[in-house]
């Protein structure tokens, strides 16, 4: 009976297939054939091309964008992963355009004709109408009433549709007329048509201000600068004169590129004007922003200036240097600095309001300027930094400003201010454009000028070769580009060679006018930086960019200083290996009394405790207590190129005169009264704002041991030694809102407390050192210092 059933049903079901079928097969032949001969809707008859065909009505039009995929496009441009609202603008098919709007705050009717946003950090909302062309300014009652009527919003059409089939009229989309009568009642602001920017339609609070911005000045001719400078010159006695050459007229036209509609950023035309340049009238091929830099030769026949192809396509197209000549017409310059495979740009130089100000009496530097018939453009070197506050195994160079060290605190706490920039002139010559042709600035009272000799190989870390001469006097071999001028005293030069990487020497050669002295350096040196001084001026030394060592990248822990990883000594069957990595670090010279430029040691003299949060390499001799110790190495928590002047630093290592050897401690420490040994403060965890976990560590050289114990708070200071125990406090912590600081209290540890201490004895190393169990293992690391403190 079961079998019976189940083929019944399976017969069915196969009968109403083919039925199916069946009338699918009748509809597609009726849906082929038209009535009297009509064709397909879309395609063009016989003899009509598609271009000939009748354009369809615009409100066919509006209808067909509004059925298409994105009509009404979010794009987003904040981060989703950042966390919090994302904020974006909304390009719609026909142009209409909402510049800054929240994705949570942004709503469209059912067919995309009405647009609506909220109070997302606005006190105000907007209502468009794509159709009309109009918008509505709302306030929160008012978008609380909008909300209530959102789906009955008018469509395209603008007819009454009753889309649920009940005659109750809350329940009817409403059209045109009736729409317009709800919002005269419950709208006070009346409609203000969008505004029309090229091919955009904007609501009038979005268009920015520099929309009616007017074309900046440019630079008047010489003649003219000498006309408004003079009075009238007398008329002379009648007789054939030389007519002077006419000086060409410039002006400017504002630009808009091609359309706005497709740009990622399509207010940026807006806020940043471009204006086409225009001699006597006639449109040139060259577009300037608010400030173009023009400069004249001296007998106005010719200028030069900072600008962008006006017919190139780039959202962002890149400035470049221009010059108009009568004798030769445009000529442009649009590289920086020859072929290159060295980690280091050459960038335009454009004055900061600081550099504008500069010194007291210091004329300001030119950006652009004419040497007789040459082009004086001036650029400036990238700085080089590493990943790292003070090592790295990257380099990577920095094109704005950027802090440095500028001191220390007797603390230890850094001073910072902004690092000097290196600028040098490109001596661009009309006749000979693809010469490359560079000066210094003054030396001795001389420029240094190089000219180029050889293009850089094609290998990583090669640069280009140049000639190179002080005035009239020619400097033997060839030399690199990269300099730094030390208060037009001095020129610190690279000769050229081989990239260190790649086996070079890595030389450095200082000029002083009379001159060249080699410096003797234990490795080679990768690149160059000028360092501030305490005035905010260049310092009188120069910083060096020096390939110390090398490691195998498996060997690299990103979150502990360099001391711990296992390095090896620069060599190129080192680092021609897949895998390696070369270790940079970043050291001093700076010339003696006697004048002789020499490498300054890492260690800076100190003489008292140093902040837990000080920076740098120090000693600190004691002579009254016949001792020494010596910290270095240390990293904050970030362990990343930041100064972050506020953190803790740690994982150093301390190193006393009689070989006691401590790692992982931080740079405060105090000596013990009676001259046994010192006392280290290592930082182990915690966060800015609230208490964190320390230790104090007590090096004992007489006992050959080292008692630790533990402390909480948020910064402790040490402050002495003495008979009654060692004595600290709190830092004064930021002053919080509406919160009086009050000085933090004095504490003491008493001398019994170290008999509680966590005690670890110290055992022999190598070369005399003693270190904890877990240290031996770095012993050989820290012997490998160059400029390793106790031996």
């Amino acid at each position: 009976m079961n079998i019976l059933l189940i083929l019944t049903a399976i017969a069915v079901l196969a009968l109403c297939a083919l039925g199916w079928l069946l009338r699918h097969m009748q509809d597609v032949r009726n849906a082929g054939v038209r009535p009297d001969g009509q064709e397909e809707p879309g395609k063009a008859g016989p003899g009509q091309r598609l271009s000939d065909q009748e354009p369809a009505a615009p409100a066919e039009k509006a209808v067909q964008a509004a059925a298409e995929p994105k009509d009404v496009d979010f794009r987003v441009q904040g981060e989703r992963s950042m966390g919090g609202p994302v904020y974006g603008d909304v390009m719609c098919a026909d142009g209409v355009y909402l510049p800054f709007v929240w994705e949570s705050d942004m709503h469209a009717s059912f067919d995309g004709r009405w647009l609506h946003t909220g109070f997302h950090e606005s006190g105000t909302a907007h209502l468009v109408d794509r159709k009309s062309r109009r918008s509505w300014l709302l306030g929160p009652v008012q978008a609380q009433a909008l909300e209530s009527v959102h789906w009955r919003l008018p469509r395209w059409s603008g007819e009454t549709i009753n889309e649920s089939g009940l005659a109750d009229d809350e329940h009817v989309v409403l059209s045109d007329a009736s729409f317009e009568a709800w919002l005269g009642e419950h709208v006070a602001s009346p409609a203000q048509p969008l505004v029309a920017v090229r091919d955009l339609w904007m609501p009038l609070e979005s268009v920015p201000p520099q929309m009616a911005a007017s074309p900046p000045a440019l630079t008047p001719s010489p003649a003219a600068q000498a006309e408004a400078a003079t009075k009238p010159a007398p008329q002379q006695a009648p007789g054939p004169a030389a007519p002077e050459p006419a000086v060409p007229q410039l002006t400017l036209e504002r630009h808009w590129p091609a359309t706005l509609r497709h740009l990622r950023h399509p207010l940026e035309p807006l806020q940043c004007p471009n204006w086409q340049l225009m001699i006597d009238g006639k449109a040139q091929p060259w577009v300037v922003g608010d400030d173009a830099h023009l400069a004249w030769r001296e007998d106005g026949q010719a200028f030069a200036l900072y600008a962008c192809p006006a017919d190139d396509g780039q959202e962002h197209p890149r400035l470049r240097l221009a010059v108009w000549s009568v004798e030769r017409g445009w000529q442009q310059w649009p590289e920086t600095m020859p072929a290159d495979r060295k980690s280091w740009s050459v960038s335009l130089y454009f004055p900061g309001p600081k550099q504008e100000a500069g010194k007291e009496g210091a004329k300001p530097l030119s950006v652009l300027g004419w040497e007789g018939s040459v082009v004086a453009q001036r650029v400036q070197l990238d700085t080089p930094e590493t990943e790292r506050l003070h090592d790295g195994v990257n380099l990577r160079c920095a094109a704005g400003d950027i802090e440095a060290c500028a001191g220390h605190g007797k603390d230890g706490q850094v001073r910072l201010a902004t690092m000097p920039r290196t600028t040098f002139t490109w001596l661009r010559d009309p006749l000979q454009p693809e010469q490359w042709r560079a000066c210094s600035e003054p030396v001795a009272g001389q420029r240094l000028t190089w000219t180029l000799r050889r293009s850089a190989l094609d290998e990583p870390g090669e640069t280009a070769a140049y000639s190179l001469q002080w005035g009239e006097r020619h400097l033997a071999g060839n030399w690199a580009l990269e300099h730094v001028v030390v208060l037009g005293r001095h020129a610190v030069l690279m000769p050229h060679g081989k990239a260190p990487e790649r086996g070079g020497s890595g030389a450095v050669q200082v000029w002083d006018g009379e001159r060249l002295q080699n410096l003797d350096l234990p490795w080679p040196v990768a690149s160059l930086i000028p360092v501030p001084g305490r005035n905010g001026g260049p310092a009188v030394r120069v910083g060096l960019v020096a390939l110390t060592a090398c490691l195998a990248d498996k060997d690299r822990k990103e979150g502990t200083a360099s001391w711990r990883w296992p390095l090896h000594s620069v060599s190129t069957s080192h680092l021609g290996r897949p895998g390696w990595s070369p270790l940079y670090a970043i050291r001093h010279i700076a010339p003696d009394a006697q004048g002789r430029w020499r490498l300054l040691p890492r260690w800076r003299e100190v003489g008292q405790i140093q902040h837990p949060c000080a920076d740098g390499d120090y000693v600190w001799r004691d002579p009254a207590r016949g001792d020494a110790l010596w910290w270095w190495g240390g990293v904050h928590m970030r362990v990343n190129h930041g100064w972050e002047p506020g953190t803790p630093r740690f994982d150093g290592v301390c190193v006393t005169r009689s070989g006691t050897v401590l790692c992982g401690t931080g740079p405060s420490a105090c000596p013990h009264p009676a001259g046994e040994g010192w006392v280290t403060l290592e930082w182990i965890g915690g966060s800015n704002d609230q208490s964190s976990e320390w230790k104090l560590h007590w090096i004992n050289p007489v006992e050959k041991e080292v008692r630790s114990l533990s402390l909480q708070a948020w910064m402790p200071l040490l402050l002495d030694w003495d008979a009654q125990g060692l004595h600290w406090r709190e830092a004064e912590r930021p002053a919080q809102d509406a919160a009086t600081p009050q000085a933090p209290a004095r504490q003491l540890i008493v001398p019994r407390m170290w008999s509680r201490a966590e005690v670890e004895k110290l055992r022999q190393g190598p070369h005399g050192l003693w270190l904890r169990k877990q240290d031996l293992n770095h012993a050989e690391a820290l012997l490998a210092q160059d400029d390793w403190p106790w031996k």
